[in-house]
């Protein structure tokens, strides 16, 4: 049996923190690193919240919030955002997808931690911190 070689790919620490995206970062770090985990996700996933707010109130002058937010913000028929090439089937299914996700967090995510004092561990805390990062930077692609 041949000895496994160590994967050059592996993520330490501190490079966690450098991968994810520097508003989730700056918001969730020292919360996480105090063992808040459930308050650094809490924080991250206002942070996604009010970065899709502020896009929308710019444009429509209209504040909505969480899921219905995210609804109004990437909706297909009258986006806010426009993620994806709209023009094609595949453009609008990615739209709608990425919808589902920032809706979905705020619900699935956001909802119950700032609705109730809940605890979780560091590794599902981290997932969390993925999510919420992959969002910012797709909101940030969208120029």
């Amino acid at each position: 049996m041949r000895a496994r070689k160590p994967n050059p790919k592996v993520v330490t620490v501190n490079e966690f923190w450098r991968i994810l995206h520097p508003a989730i970062v700056k918001v969730a770090r020292q919360r996480f690193e105090s063992n808040h985990f459930a308050d650094a996700v809490e924080a991250s996933s206002k942070e996604v919240n009010q970065a899709v707010k502020a896009r929308v109130l710019t444009s429509t002058r209209q504040e909505y919030d969480g899921t219905d937010l995210m609804n109004r913000a990437f909706s297909v028929e009258k986006p806010v955002v426009v993620l994806a090439d709209l023009s094609t089937q595949s453009g609008k299914d990615e739209q709608v997808g990425y919808m589902q996700l920032f809706a979905g967090a705020m619900r699935g995510i956001r909802n119950p931690k700032a609705h109730a004092n809940i605890e979780i561990d560091d590794v599902r805390a981290i997932h969390h911190l993925f999510v919420a990062s992959l969002l910012m930077s797709k909101l940030d692609e969208a120029g």
